[in-house]
């Protein structure tokens, strides 16, 4: 899959994933084909990491970033991924999802504060989460649920 059209917005949605996608993807161009067995060595015509690889490394930068990044700046990030989630095709669902969202959830079992951002996620957002975690057999705790 190549660049999306919505990968520009996102990123100018904040100067944090921004500069933390710049670094990626020039230590991605910059490493010699078969050095990394985990991500695939084939490039796209971008020559960047594959796109969920590179929302997971987004996703890693903003929960790192997300108690010093202001809430303005938070909620510009979740609304783009929101339009996604709602109006985008279903490759593109699918890749934010698993690739931004899915890593959300892991840091949360990781320790990361959800709570922070959970009333900034769109509907879509936290129904993906919840589905997620029944999936997986987590029980949402009540505030992510709504009660």
């Amino acid at each position: 899959m190549s660049t999306p059209t919505w990968w520009s917005e996102l990123l100018g949605a904040s100067q944090v994933l921004a500069e933390s996608d710049r670094e990626e993807v020039r230590e991605w161009r910059n490493k010699p084909d078969g050095e990394d067995l985990v991500v695939p060595t084939e490039r796209d015509e971008d020559d960047v990491p594959p796109l969920t690889a590179r929302l997971g490394l987004l996703a890693g930068a903003f929960c790192k970033n997300v108690p010093a990044m202001p809430s303005e700046e938070r909620r510009r990030v979740l609304g783009v991924l929101e339009r996604i989630m709602a109006t985008e095709s279903h490759e593109d669902r699918t890749a934010v999802g698993t690739g931004f969202l899915e890593p959300l959830l892991m840091a949360w079992d990781e320790g990361f504060d959800l709570r922070l951002i959970w009333g900034e996620l769109g509907r879509e957002s936290r129904s993906f989460c919840l589905a997620l975690n029944e999936f997986w057999g987590v029980e949402s705790p009540d505030w992510m649920r709504g009660e």
